[in-house]
């Protein structure tokens, strides 16, 4: 997700995938439609080109301001700066130095040399145009600059980026933000470049379908260190089982987003490796504050040492997922503090607490999208023993995103939280009184949010985070739960796949040993 329902614009298979994926991770195994080929063969097998890896994240377009977070944009194309997860510092990417003019402009240096794949060389009139079209014709990635007021060419090689506010994020924001060749854009059309896209990225795009996949070549001109692969077809399948399946019979290479189950099932496979890294997937469940019976702090606190989190994780993630510790943002995440923690299971404190509100036998709706019905069951378990009277209300994907714009009268909302590249405690907190029918109405919340997105200084918002945090625990808006992993697994003999990232994979760092 976005900072707001952006990531949600659209209700297509892709959006559903990303819906099942991005919003609180693996707890779904089943299959959710049915197995796909690739480029260069089928799910039965086929001829091979380069190393191959599965994925159940599908591209509808290849535009790359319509998209977020994808494989595609992060491999064919590039950004001023770069900052992931496990990166402390931004990147230097298209930029190669940046300097802070004052609390609401920055000054972008361009690195020399860069060329799009073809052959044109990247100015700065290419950076401006690409941001300037992106607000212009608010394509999905402009929700992610929200307090960019221009974007202006100082010489040839400089741009400059002013914002309306100060904007702690900004670089990390920008990263995301990819730029195109101005002539060729304009010559094409939107829909034209998507078809031929060209960006200044460590690949080009060999070929698309929306049905079949992405074949990736490396771009010879790239200005930094060459791919260790020089071809690497991105094949997607819309069933995780058969995608694990296809991984153990070795037609494919390596696999990413794979269901849950699979940390169980491929345990005992000496020639996979699986990976279960946190990569920024959290549940989030909310409590409604503004009506019975969460309006009463004691009730909210009584929700919150019902539940036994560790037996959560051990069921639904096979003991792979993070405990989100009395604080949104977990370890690895930019806010997180070691020394606020989560109140500990108590279901005889849960059962006191609701008798002194006079709440005892309280219904309380939990709300969500049905691939998580397994999760909310054992929730609603956990609650009722403490004396709730749970109901699951689970509906499918579209009538959650509705719910989630439109607002919801629910007592508990599983609202879902994905930092998309942007490990910062922000992502989740911006959720936290948005939508039409905010769940918090808290002034003193207000401003501690405006007082961390405009400091600049790292360690002073460090502190702000920690902040809003300790006033998310102190007011008990938020029914804890876990970060889900992101499960992925390689063959014996490839090295660099980084499963870490969620639903964008990085491709230049990939190889595969032959034999």
């Amino acid at each position: 997700m976005g900072e707001s329902s952006g990531a949600m614009s659209g209700l297509d298979r892709r959006g559903f995938l990303r819906a099942g994926l991005a919003l609180g991770g693996a707890v779904a195994g089943a299959g959710l439609l049915g197995a796909c080929g690739g480029p260069g063969g089928s799910a039965s097998g086929g001829t091979r080109k380069g190393l191959s890896i599965g994925t159940v994240v599908v591209e509808e377009t290849l535009n790359p301001m319509q998209e977020q977070y994808t494989t595609f944009q992060f491999n064919a194309f590039d950004s001023l700066v770069r900052q992931l997860r496990g990166t402390g510092e931004a990147e230097a990417r298209l930029a190669e130095e940046w300097t802070r003019r004052s609390d609401t402009v920055w000054r972008f240096k361009l690195r020399p040399g860069v060329t799009f794949h073809n052959g044109a060389p990247v100015t700065a009139d290419d950076v401006v145009f690409s941001f300037t079209e992106l607000l212009a014709e608010q394509y999905a990635l402009a929700s992610l600059i929200p307090t960019v007021d221009d974007v202006r060419k100082v010489d040839a090689t400089t741009v400059e980026i002013e914002t309306k506010e100060p904007d702690a994020l900004l670089l990390s924001r920008i990263g995301q933000i990819f730029v195109v060749p101005k002539k060729e854009w304009e010559s094409k059309g939107a829909d034209g470049f998507a078809k031929a896209p060209v960006g200044s990225g460590p690949f080009r795009i060999e070929s698309f379908s929306v049905d079949r996949g992405i074949e990736f070549a490396a771009y010879d001109g790239y200005w930094g260190t060459k791919p260790k692969t020089p071809e690497i077809t991105l094949r997607y399948f819309s069933d995780p089982g058969a995608m694990a399946s296809a991984l153990e019979a070795g037609q494919i290479d390596a696999a990413q987003n794979l269901g849950a189950e699979t940390i169980k099932t491929l345990a005992d496979r000496d020639d996979l490796t699986v990976a279960t890294d946190f990569s920024g997937n959290q549940n989030m469940f909310q409590l409604n504050t503004t009506k019975a019976p969460f309006d009463d702090a004691r009730v909210r606190q009584a929700a919150i040492m019902a539940l036994d989190v560790k037996a959560l994780i051990d069921t639904m993630t096979y003991g792979s997922g993070v405990l989100e510790d009395g604080q949104l943002p977990v370890k690895g995440v930019f806010g997180y503090s070691q020394d606020i923690h989560r109140p500990g299971f108590d279901p005889a404190e849960a059962k006191r607490l609701l008798r002194s509100a006079g709440a005892e036998g309280a219904e309380v709706e939990i709300f969500g999208m049905s691939l998580y019905k397994k999760l909310y069951e054992a929730i609603g378990a956990q609650l009722k023993a403490a004396g709730f009277q749970p109901k699951i209300n689970a509906v499918e994907v579209p009538v959650w995103v509705k719910t989630f714009r439109a607002g919801s009268d629910a007592h508990i909302f599983y609202r879902g939280a994905s930092y998309t590249g942007i490990f910062d405690a922000d992502r989740p907190f911006s959720h936290v009184s948005s939508s039409k029918k905010p769940f918090v109405k808290d002034a003193e919340w207000d401003d501690l949010m405006t007082a961390q997105r405009t400091e600049l200084d790292k360690a002073k918002r460090e502190q702000k985070l920690a902040e809003c945090s300790r006033h998310l625990l102190d007011k008990s808006y938020v029914l804890y739960t876990y970060g889900a992993p992101t499960v992925g697994a390689h063959r014996r003999g490839v090295t660099g796949f980084d499963n870490g990232n969620g639903l964008m994979l990085q491709l230049d760092g990939i190889a595969k040993r032959e034999g």
